[in-house]
């Protein structure tokens, strides 16, 4: 998932980040087994670059650009222990996820994945909360759990593409559900809905004043932007989206020019559906790709 400056296309810069309390569910359990497991396959100088304290402020840094980060680097580690983190990397992405994460890696250096920085804040040897991180470029994964067995917080989820190349299903996808709402009042002229921005209270309409077609292609959307991960973080993911009020509470909102092209062929719009404490986004208008999704 990856970095790029310009003719490479991006998607990085946390491959994921997952917090864990020391008592939850079978995920937890095993998340804490495996990274645990690569913890212990590093030498000391590895461990001393790699474990941060559980408070340290880089924790909730959110950054596109790529660049150095805390942590050491994938491309220095054996081959035995980039196997334990392929191991920990398959329990939070997809098949499908890894997959478009190591092609869209490749295409900046041909070592991909290997230039992201790995970061572990606390230790989860000590049945203590810890946050694992890989970072690197224009996609954030935050997975945070603060009660036994309940997430209480995800994200924030931070993607992109440049050029405009990785995520045209998603603007595919949206263009139809634009079709298929056929209602202007959602548009906002002029105005950008800047990826990972909370939503405005008073932009756009309700989810459930569009129409029975334009609900459900929104909700294909929805379920097509969290297929890179693996069944139990989509699910954790659905359970927040309820907890805040699910599709009931949602304002749903289109922004700067109707969107009826894709980025990588003109089209200069913004997506945003939020609900208190929530939003995923989609936005082009800048020319290339960012999206995000956050629960707090």
């Amino acid at each position: 998932m990856l970095h790029s400056t310009r003719a490479i296309t991006c998607l990085a810069a946390s491959l994921f980040l997952t917090s864990v309390t020391a008592r939850a569910g079978d995920f937890e359990t095993t998340f804490r087994k495996e990274v645990s497991a690569f913890l212990n396959g590093l030498d000391e100088s590895q461990s001393k670059a790699c474990l941060y304290p559980v408070t340290d402020k880089n924790r909730w840094q959110m950054q596109f650009t790529g660049g150095k980060r805390p942590g050491i680097l994938i491309s220095k580690l054996s081959e035995t222990q980039r196997a334990q983190l392929d191991k920990t990397l398959r329990l939070v992405l997809s098949a499908e996820g890894l997959k478009l994460a190591e092609a869209v890696a490749k295409q900046d250096t041909p070592d991909g994945i290997g230039k992201y920085w790995i970061t572990c804040y606390g230790d989860p040897r000590k049945k203590e909360n810890f946050a694992f991180r890989i970072a690197e470029h224009h996609l954030t994964v935050v997975h945070l759990e603060v009660a036994e067995g309940e997430t209480k917080e995800f994200g924030p989820i931070l993607l992109g593409s440049d050029p405009a190349l990785v995520w045209q299903e998603d603007e595919k996808r949206m263009i139809e559900a634009w079709k298929k709402i056929a209602d202007k009042k959602l548009l906002i002229k002029g105005k950008r809905g800047v990826s990972s921005a909370p939503m405005n209270e008073t932009d756009g309409v309700a989810f459930t004043s569009i129409n029975a077609a334009g609900q459900q292609a929104l909700k294909e959307v929805w379920n097509h932007r969290l297929r890179i991960f693996t069944q139990p973080i989509q699910d954790r993911i659905n359970r927040l989206h309820k907890a805040r009020g699910g599709w009931e509470k949602s304002r749903v909102a289109f922004y700067n020019q109707e969107p009826e092209k894709l980025c990588i062929d003109g089209g200069r719009w913004d997506f945003k559906c939020g609900l208190p404490g929530m939003v995923w986004d989609l936005e082009n208008s800048r020319g290339h790709i960012h999206l995000s999704l956050w629960v707090k």
